[in-house]
């Protein structure tokens, strides 16, 4: 049984960012959306991050730059701007702009990213994709973290290769990440399709569920979660719907969201942080917080 779930329109992709050739969207370390769009003029990438929260929605233009940048998050007061390609091992893909969106700093972060958050503390979680991972870059841990000036501090493989956690699967691709704070993260990843939570980079929580391996969850994008509950966008069939996981009770929920009026979203992907799961529907932005979905 499908049970509807009404989401709340937060906004308009256009009506805030105009008219722009790509976008990439994000949630900070306080849950509040973060859009990357880029227009491509005279063989320059023109970029604008727009941060959007309850006080409104700030605009901050990026310097023209020679390649393509991917994700943007908020690092201390600065940004950090990255593109998910790499060229070779020494290639700079992570740029940091001051207040002034003048370039402070860069360094390399690998090829094949899949995903960038980054915590209050400055952490820079960053995931991989198969291209990542199977490549010939660092990436090919398939999860690591950075120190704001881009030295790596975690290594997954690593952590994985150490004696007392050799239970945990290795990363043939990542996913969906949710750095749900300073010290926890969560990470779910093909091909085992566990979903693993880290702790302050030294202990982990393993949750290798068979439910976790079968549809309508494998192969979903983005996930949130509160408490002992996940609420995870669609996976690789079942678009348009989603999924609420008890890591307690190990059963899964659907749901069709749909808005004020009753009508089913048909959404295109989706974004999760924390407790929030965003849902992009063509330039419509809507709201799942799965702590209304478990009350």
């Amino acid at each position: 049984m499908v049970n509807h779930l009404q989401v709340t329109h937060k906004f308009n992709i256009d009506n805030i960012a105009g008219k722009h050739e790509t976008r990439n969207m994000s949630i900070d370390y306080d849950g509040n959306v973060v859009l990357l769009t880029s227009t491509k003029k005279i063989g320059k990438f023109h970029h604008s991050i727009f941060h959007v929260t309850e006080w409104g929605v700030q605009k901050i233009i990026i310097p023209p730059s020679q390649e393509p940048l991917h994700y943007a998050q908020l690092l201390g007061d600065n940004w950090l701007l990255v593109n998910a390609r790499a060229k070779n091992d020494t290639t700079h893909n992570a740029f940091v702009y001051d207040e002034t969106q003048k370039l402070i700093s860069s360094f390399h972060m690998g090829d094949g990213i899949e995903d960038v958050q980054t915590t209050k503390d400055s952490d820079i979680w960053t995931s991989y994709f198969d291209e990542g991972v199977f490549g010939d870059s660092i990436g090919a841990s398939g999860l690591l973290c950075f120190d704001k000036n881009g030295v790596k501090i975690f290594d997954f493989v690593k952590f994985v290769q150490t004696p007392r956690n050799n239970e945990i699967p290795f990363i043939d691709d990542c996913y969906a990440m949710n750095v749900y704070s300073n010290q926890t993260v969560y990470s779910y990843y093909y091909s085992d399709f566990p979903l693993l939570a880290l702790h302050n980079k030294t202990d982990y929580e393993l949750f290798n569920h068979e439910p976790l391996k079968e549809s309508p969850i494998v192969g979903s994008k983005a996930f949130s979660i509160w408490k002992d509950y996940i609420l995870f966008g669609h996976g690789y069939e079942d678009k348009g719907q989603i999924h609420l996981y008890s890591l307690q009770n190990k059963t899964i929920e659907r749901y069709l969201p749909v808005n004020e009026e009753n009508d089913i979203i048909n959404y295109d992907y989706a974004v999760g942080r924390k407790h929030k799961l965003f849902l992009v529907c063509e330039n419509d932005v809507y709201l799942a917080d799965i702590r209304n979905v478990i009350e």
